[in-house]
């Protein structure tokens, strides 16, 4: 009993879950029913997951909505002073997002929410919450297309500041990424990164081929910057730790040094 008290007062720190008590109440059935408790990855879990997932489903699929860069980030790809963007899921009817679901025991079941909460919804060194996402429990179709499993999912919280009201171009979107750093690297990396992902996996959903030009629009945004600027965020892309990124964000933010929007 005290397991599944856990796993609801877990559940309540969860925006989007804390104010339904009956989409909790069902999550709880259906995770003792399959006796484990499931996310679905489409960023960056996908290539750095969270501690205590014992089982990956690769190449899955959630139907009926599309990604993108709908979120600001001032703490892992951005800072409150240059803001990056991160990915979020939106409703969209005939679009796709591939990604994997991330499965864990339900004895590990506390601990793995709460390095999800953890992860997802960071507070910065002010008490500033990134509400970026609202969470649901969504349908995942498996890789033999028939199969399924109901996972957490981050959506886009559209009451959250941080929110992207209007969808970026390709061109603006490119300006924001190719000038933006954070604890975790440059919001660059994080593209980047997805795409490799993408790329090894041979991956294709709604939004691939745009995230494809998206990665081409930072290069040629990041050629167009004057040279101090440029080397300041290759040197940023090489810093290995968080301790040393730290290091070099308050040493640019002392000096009030910020990067242009354009060439």
């Amino acid at each position: 009993m005290e397991q599944w008290q856990a796993l609801e007062e877990a559940l309540k720190r969860l925006n989007g879950l804390d104010n339904d008590s009956e989409k909790r109440a069902n999550i709880i059935q259906y995770i003792k029913k399959e006796e484990t408790i499931a996310i679905f990855a489409y960023g960056s879990l996908m290539w750095n997951p969270i501690k205590h997932v014992k089982d990956t489903i690769r190449d899955c699929t959630l139907q009926e909505y599309t990604k993108g860069f709908f979120c600001r980030d001032f703490i892992y790809r951005g800072t409150t002073d240059c803001m990056g963007l991160t990915m979020g899921l939106k409703p969209r009817k005939n679009s796709i997002v591939k990604g994997d679901i991330l499965i864990s025991d339900i004895d590990q079941m506390i601990s793995f929410l709460e390095a999800f909460i953890e992860r997802e919804t960071p507070i910065d060194t002010n008490g500033m919450k990134m509400d970026i996402y609202t969470y649901d429990f969504l349908l995942v179709t498996q890789p033999d297309g028939e199969s399924t499993k109901s996972a957490l999912t981050c959506v886009v919280n559209t009451n959250s500041k941080f929110y992207v009201p209007m969808e970026l171009s390709i061109e603006e979107q490119a300006e924001i990424i190719g000038r933006s750093y954070g604890i975790n690297g440059t919001n660059f990396q994080y593209l980047h990164k997805i795409m490799d992902e993408y790329r090894e996996r041979k991956l294709l959903d709604t939004k691939t081929r745009e995230m494809e030009e998206l990665c081409k629009a930072v290069l040629r945004f990041r050629q167009s910057l004057v040279e101090e600027d440029r080397r300041w965020l290759e040197m940023f892309d090489k810093c290995a730790t968080k301790d040393e990124r730290q290091i070099q964000i308050k040493l640019r933010s002392r000096n009030n040094i910020q990067i242009p929007s354009g060439a």
